[in-house]
């Protein structure tokens, strides 16, 4: 079952380990967070790869010829998009925006950015944000997650010396 509540989803997944020790518990949690950067680690290394000069220009040109932008210079920084319903939109490459607003909600070039970026014979991932590159991902998932020393190795302050027990409590089943 897929959800976005988190807590739900680390629920589920730590289900098994709830009833033990503290420690214990911490310990499944942190090597289930390390198996998750482990299999996103390896998909960020493996399966995202730019496509080639060739290929990107011929992704251009499909787009712009489909969708049948007519661009419009106003200068080298902004231009005039117009639809094939004929509704114009303004492109600021160097601002990355456009009146569609896609361009900057996305942080990704929309489809008039995109007839822009085509006429100029400009890099579509120039346009996109840092972290929609490969390289960020992959930075993303450089650090490991340490598993925890020994009880008898803990180093707390005094005043964390105290014994915690669970709330009385009944747990629905």
């Amino acid at each position: 079952m897929m959800t976005s509540n988190i807590a739900e989803s680390l629920n589920v997944a730590l289900k098994a380990a709830r009833n033990l020790p503290i420690d214990i518990l911490v310990e499944c949690l942190r090597s289930l967070v390390q198996k998750w950067i482990w299999n996103n680690s390896n998909n960020a290394n493996g399966t995202f790869t730019k496509v080639s000069i060739a290929t990107e220009n011929e992704l251009k040109h499909d787009i712009v010829s489909k969708m049948k932008y007519e661009v419009l210079p106003f200068n080298t920084i902004e231009y005039q998009v117009r639809d094939q319903l004929g509704i114009n939109f303004t492109v600021n490459i160097h601002n990355r925006t456009c009146t569609c607003n896609r361009f900057q909600e996305d942080e990704m070039p929309c489809g008039h950015a995109v007839a822009v970026i085509a006429r100029r014979n400009l890099s579509v991932y120039d346009y996109c944000a840092k972290f929609y590159r490969t390289e960020t991902l992959k930075e993303l998932y450089q650090e490991n997650v340490r598993h925890l020393p020994h009880k008898d190795e803990w180093n707390l302050p005094q005043h964390l010396d105290i014994l915690l027990m669970p709330p009385n409590a009944t747990i629905p089943a």
